[in-house]
């Protein structure tokens, strides 16, 4: 008991929820008598109410720990006795029902639905996977009581929110969106589809998890067991007279050829496909085997973006970033100078960007700073930063001549004016959304 107890001073979690506080006076409690359920009922309850993505519990040679991805950051929770750790994963595999308990050599996965203390229903996502010590598992959380916002309170700001509005209206072709793992997939998604889900339109989705139930939509899980796949869900959603179909990944050329046969003959197709930018997905969807002339015959528009943790208002502090990280504020300099002037000005003022504050970042390189003693509290949620790859006739052009996802980039940037994911954060930045070392920690900067 009284190493147990060392173990859990040594973390510090700080919480501004006064109601979490008790939970986690009571999960160190719980460590300490070894009572793995209400381990597990507290751990979930504070993972929810504190809007953690995952919860990650990994086994070390002394001790075990447990974090929470909170806003794209794993923070410590709390650690605890390795000779624990068996029991915790044992009880969770036997919980699930989808889990074998006494095999400890394979990873294992299961789905499971479940209540946190506060009543808020959760979908989980398990993973387990065997390391040198002991197993460690990863649980994905999805909080059903959270409502989807709108699109419009989605950080999609002027010429990308005019494009993406511009082709969710059009009545066939693909919009595909690319991200890494827990990027608002959800949320884009949805927001679009809630736009387009009136009376007269049928709209049939599959998805592997459904993770959102959405009225008046034509919901489907797929289930790869028994050879319900993307590729054999579209298929037959083109016999149910769709107008709009989402599919919530593709990952195979079936798949794919399917999604763009369904565009050719009328219908609006929505996916996903996992990449790091907009240009590269071309290359990506070339890889799995579409050819030029099927793209750009298909494709209307191709959405990237991220989520970065926003700077919150009773934390900035004014912070010189051009003597403290002069190679990220030169690129993030260069980012709006090779924008044409009248493209910039233009993005300046639709976004209502203060053009001192725009003259005092540019000359000066003044921008806002997380508070150092707020520490890791100095953030709350998160911003999106998207980018925005639309299909005009020129950049078809290009595909049919042979030219390479590069240039296709090049020439978006430079003649069409295209907000990439460096631009929009460099302007949410300007906005003192965003700090600089936060722009370039998920952006890859370039020297210009």
């Amino acid at each position: 008991a009284d190493e147990t107890k060392d173990q859990l001073e040594q973390v510090q979690y700080i919480t501004e929820n006064p109601d979490v506080e008790k939970f986690i006076k009571w999960i160190k409690d719980a460590i300490t008598n070894r009572e793995v359920i209400k381990i597990f009922d507290n751990l979930l309850t504070i993972a929810t109410e504190e809007w953690a993505s995952d919860i990650h519990i990994e086994p070390f040679e002394h001790r075990s720990r447990i974090r929470l991805r909170i806003d794209g950051v794993l923070i410590d929770l709390v650690h605890y006795p390795e000779n624990l750790h068996d029991n915790i994963i044992a009880k969770f595999k036997i919980e699930t029902g989808q889990m074998r308990p006494d095999e400890k050599r394979l990873p294992q996965h299961a789905r499971v639905s479940t209540q946190t203390l506060t009543n808020k229903e959760l979908d989980l996502r398990a993973s387990t996977v065997p390391t040198v010590w002991w197993e460690k598992l990863v649980m994905r959380l999805v909080d059903k009581s959270k409502k989807l916002p709108p699109l419009e309170a989605l950080w999609i700001e002027w010429i990308n929110n005019e494009i993406l509005n511009r082709n969710i209206g059009f009545p066939n072709g693909v919009i595909l969106v690319t991200w890494p793992t827990w990027s608002w997939k959800t949320t884009t998604l949805y927001a679009s589809l809630a736009i387009l889900n009136t009376i007269d339109v049928n709209i049939t989705t599959f998805e592997d998890p459904v993770e959102v139930k959405v009225h008046w939509l034509n919901q489907a899980q797929v289930r790869t067991d028994i050879w319900f796949t993307f590729a054999s869900g579209l298929r037959a959603a083109l016999r149910q007279d769709p107008d709009i179909i989402m599919v919530w990944e593709i990952r195979d050329f079936e798949t794919l050829n399917t999604g763009m046969e369904a565009a050719m003959t009328g219908h609006l197709v929505f996916s996903t496909v996992h990449t790091n930018s907009a240009s590269e997905t071309i290359t990506r969807v070339m890889n799995l085997g579409a050819k030029p002339y099927m793209i750009t015959g298909t494709f209307n528009v191709i959405i990237a973006q991220r989520l970065w943790r926003k700077l919150r208002d009773d934390s900035k502090i004014q912070v010189n970033v051009k003597e403290k990280y002069p190679e990220l504020y030169e690129s993030a300099k260069q980012a709006l100078l090779t924008m044409k002037s009248d493209a910039l000005d233009r993005e300046m003022t639709m976004r209502k960007i203060d053009p001192q504050a725009l003259g005092n970042f540019m000359t000066n390189g003044i921008a806002r700073w997380p508070d150092p003693a707020k520490g890791e509290k100095a953030f709350k949620w998160r911003v999106g930063i998207y980018e925005m790859l639309e299909f005009d006739d020129q950049i078809k052009q290009l595909l049919l001549d042979g030219e390479k996802a590069l240039a296709v980039e090049k020439y978006a940037l430079e003649e069409r004016w295209m907000i990439n994911l460096e631009r929009d954060a460099v302007f949410k930045l300007i906005q003192w959304k965003l700090c600089i070392e936060e722009v370039y920690r998920l952006v890859k900067h370039k020297k210009y």
